[in-house]
């Protein structure tokens, strides 16, 4: 499928199951990239956004328990604040949440069902978009604490 007819198909579904804007929702997790058309066209689009749910929850799953995390990603762990903490802690809920209702519509589906998660999706990666994009630009941050002062006796 090519982008528009992606876009014409979502709106068809759009304006039926009343989903988020398909400009917002492609903005978001690119749902223009589904490739074939298929009779179940909401369930491929469910799947092509909880590609980035789960890519971020494995991101932020590293965060809190950086056991094999990348040396790239260690002082910012090692300095990580309290409330950065408790956002990345607020973020993982969510997205586990949102992955466990999704595994549950791969056992029972339906164009409403389907539907309801997309949205619901929508709105939740809205709320926690705001604390994700903080927690990065903190990653992006120097850590003036992290520098070690190394001290030398020049007697």
């Amino acid at each position: 499928m090519d982008f528009k007819d992606v876009r014409s198909k979502y709106k068809e579904h759009e304006g039926k199951f009343n989903l988020p804007n398909f400009e917002k929702i492609n903005n978001d997790f690119e749902v223009d990239k589904i490739e074939r058309d298929s009779e179940a066209f909401l369930r491929a689009v469910r799947k092509v956004m909880m590609e980035k749910i789960v890519n971020s929850m494995s991101f932020v799953d590293m965060l809190l328990n950086p056991v094999n995390a990348p040396r790239m990603y260690y002082s910012y762990i090692k300095n990580m604040s309290l409330q950065d903490k408790e956002d990345i802690e607020k973020i993982y809920s969510v997205l586990a949440d949102l992955s466990v209702a999704s595994l549950a519509l791969e056992i029972d589906t339906g164009d409403e069902k389907e539907a309801k998660l997309i949205k619901e999706t929508y709105e939740k990666w809205s709320e926690i978009k705001p604390l994700f994009k903080k927690v990065i630009g903190h990653m992006m941050e120097p850590l003036e604490n992290n520098t070690k002062k190394e001290k030398s006796y020049f007697g």
